[in-house]
């Protein structure tokens, strides 16, 4: 990954949502109700990333990804 400018950080503190979201599923992953996932990831520097793991291939998950790409694509266009 490049290294970013100073001026181009994300300089916040943490997202107590996201925490708190990464926590849920994480406990839902231990206890066996989910079973496969694929994220994105923003990081500090506006990198982005992605990942997955487990039971991912399987056509609910790509239209599970393309519902949420719809609704991101809809917070993008409403900030503009």
């Amino acid at each position: 990954m490049a290294k970013a400018h100073q001026s181009e950080l994300i300089t916040r503190k943490p997202y107590n949502t996201l925490i708190e979201e990464i926590e849920r599923l994480l406990e839902a992953a231990r206890a066996g109700e989910i079973v496969g996932m694929a994220g994105t990831y923003v990081h500090k520097d506006k990198a982005v990333s992605y990942s997955y793991a487990g039971a991912v291939a399987s056509y609910g998950m790509l239209g599970g990804l393309d519902c949420v790409k719809e609704r991101l694509l809809r917070i993008a266009l409403a900030k503009e």
